[in-house]
């Protein structure tokens, strides 16, 4: 921690600065347990009764895809955004992020609900094509009514605070409960520890594949010659998403990941056809994200 006086605790200072934050997404997965299905085809095969299960799908894939694109991009997103902690399920990120983390959030709920209506509203339809597409498997019970449907889905954001040895007042002896605050500091100081280091990993990640792709790249030389080591757009892409989301990374506050923002900014200034097309660029960026990637040695030990 940097900004820590005599009298105050990790877990004290690392809650004034950084939330615990959860996601939770529910949704109809469209799959059914088909037991009559199951018998049959292990009795066919003479194999024990638990040898094989059949799940039928109960809707094309097509059906959800839209709802199953939004789930896909929004825990992308929010584990982009955030930080491990323990083994809660619960997730860390900087306080002062909350409110642009929680706008992203209701964008995508708003992105979710409108892909969940939209699947609502074509449902009947569905159910309709599903007699014709599982035939003798289809059931009509397999299928709840839309209403009842609809609230199989939801997406929710809980927010907590870092809990701090501070806050332990049970009662017991001095001697037990201090043990037991002692044992909370070295738990979050170990959480704390391992949550900057993925912030480290994530730099490492993104730089290192900068400086493979890039010194790996070879143009073409003359007309109907390829390329090699053709690299994506994302190689750049990747590196400012983390340029938008390490301050809301930075729970304690550490003023070398406040400069790793600006470190950062040199490898995402050019587009990757700029990078594929100026050699001169290409290489200068590749020894930025090489001495970035040095940088941080330390932290990966």
């Amino acid at each position: 921690m940097n900004v820590m006086t005599q009298h105050q605790s990790v877990s004290t200072v690392l809650a004034s600065r950084a939330m615990l934050v959860s996601l939770s997404i529910s949704q109809w997965s469209g799959h059914r347990l088909d037991r009559k299905v199951t018998d049959e085809v292990n009795q066919q095969h003479n194999a024990a009764a638990d040898a094989g299960r059949y799940n039928k799908h109960l809707l094309p894939k097509a059906a959800l895809a839209g709802i199953v694109s939004v789930v896909s991009e929004t825990k992308a997103g929010f584990y982009g955004r955030t930080l491990p902690w323990m083994d809660s399920g619960a997730r860390i990120m900087a306080a002062h992020a909350y409110l642009p983390h929680m706008a992203w959030i209701r964008k995508q709920s708003s992105k979710f609900d409108k892909a969940v209506d939209t699947f609502i509203g074509a449902y009947p339809g569905y159910v309709r094509d599903a007699q014709a597409r599982l035939n003798g498997m289809f059931k009509p019970e397999d299928y709840p009514d839309a209403d009842v449907l609809r609230g199989r889905f939801a997406m929710q954001v809980k927010v907590l605070p870092v809990p701090t040895s501070d806050d332990f007042r049970v009662d017991m002896s001095e001697a037990q409960a201090a043990i037991i605050r002692k044992e909370i500091e070295q738990q979050v100081t170990d959480a704390t520890t391992s949550a900057v280091r993925d912030i480290y990993d994530r730099v490492a990640e993104v730089t290192g594949r900068m400086v493979e792709r890039l010194n790996a790249y070879r143009p073409a030389v003359k007309e109907g010659d390829r390329a090699e080591g053709v690299f994506r757009d994302s190689l750049v892409g990747n590196i400012r998403d983390l340029i938008d989301v390490l301050p809301g990374l930075n729970i304690t506050g550490d003023p070398q990941l406040a400069a790793m923002v600006e470190k950062l900014r040199p490898l995402a200034e050019h587009d990757a056809h700029v990078l594929r097309d100026n050699p001169r660029i290409r290489r200068d960026v590749a020894a930025e994200a090489q001495a970035i990637l040095d940088s941080i040695g330390g932290f990966l030990a």
